[in-house]
């Protein structure tokens, strides 16, 4: 059975991932020191625990059903006159990927979560996002990606297209693993099990306060921050390995809107219809230390 399960997961791994291995696991905390709020001389820190599984299931030789959890926690003042606020969301990944010919794959993700304080619970910190990713396989170290993200957003609808590749050098040591405008990795294999590398990730998030910190009926916040890293990362054993961080927030924002300040639509970084009112401060951009520890699948 234990030699059956390693073989049907390795076909998994091959017909749902560009690169060759899967992270069936990844958890990480990430702390930004003190930081001033702008134009005072009040400060916070933001501390952010992030657990993300992954579960494929095979269907048939072309079909596997992807299942998952996702889940976040943030803690931080949201204002320079309020308590910490703890910002949590936990959701489901339930989609397929389905591979047409030897060159065209699809990935199809439903991404239903909640996000909010998790004081109380209510319609309004339902969130349903949807993740579709066609890949191109030119060759067997290079593919060609792209896609489009969903979600619906507290302040709106969110669309992002997505447009990314995925390349290993002959020599195995040079990776290079983007999904603009989300995501990018490239890392170097300096020694044998440890591997030199610069990350980004940019992503919006949004969060129903269901305890009010303002004199309104209701607010969200908009959680987003554009972060750079550089990074050194440890194979700690033959599954596990080790990511140890250092970055700085390129812009980074958790803004404050009544519940009923709405924009028109979203496509990336442009807001369509944005005539909202902020009603806190912005936290200066600083420096971010993160470590993560992944389950990596190697397929041989």
């Amino acid at each position: 059975m234990k030699k059956t399960f390693s073989i049907l997961l390795v076909f998994v791994c091959f017909t749902i991932y560009a690169q060759n291995y899967v992270d069936l696991a990844r958890f990480s905390y990430a702390n930004t020191p003190s930081n001033n709020f702008e134009n005072n001389l009040d400060e916070t820190t933001i501390e952010e625990f992030d657990l993300q599984l992954l579960y494929p299931i095979i269907w048939n030789d072309n079909t596997t059903l992807l299942t998952g959890l996702s889940a976040n926690t943030a803690k931080l003042k949201l204002d320079f006159n309020v308590p910490s606020t703890s910002l949590h969301s936990i959701g489901l990944k339930l989609g397929l990927k389905k591979v047409y010919s030897e060159k065209w794959s699809g990935t199809y993700m439903l991404l239903p979560k909640i996000a909010s304080e998790f004081n109380s619970f209510s319609k309004e910190d339902f969130q349903l996002g949807l993740f579709t990713l066609f890949t191109f396989s030119k060759k067997e170290n290079l593919k060609y990606k792209v896609g489009i993200y969903a979600n619906t957003e507290k302040f709106g609808p969110m669309i992002v297209p997505l447009l990314g590749l995925y390349y290993l050098s002959p020599n195995n040591k040079f990776e290079a693993n983007a999904t603009l405008p989300i995501s990018f990795d490239l890392n170097y294999e300096l020694f044998k099990k440890t591997a030199l590398g610069i990350s980004f990730s940019g992503l919006t998030k949004t969060f129903n306060l269901n305890k009010s910190i303002y004199p309104t009926n209701n607010e969200y916040v908009v959680a987003s921050s554009n972060e750079l890293f550089t990074y050194l990362q440890f194979q700690l054993g033959k599954s596990i390995f080790l990511n140890t961080k250092a970055g700085y927030a390129i812009s980074r924002s958790n803004k404050v809107f009544d519940s009923n300040d709405k924009i028109d639509l979203a496509v990336s970084s442009i807001y369509l219809g944005d005539n909202r009112n902020q009603l806190n401060q912005n936290i200066e951009t600083g420096a971010i230390f993160k470590i993560q520890l992944l389950y990596r699948f190697q397929i041989k």
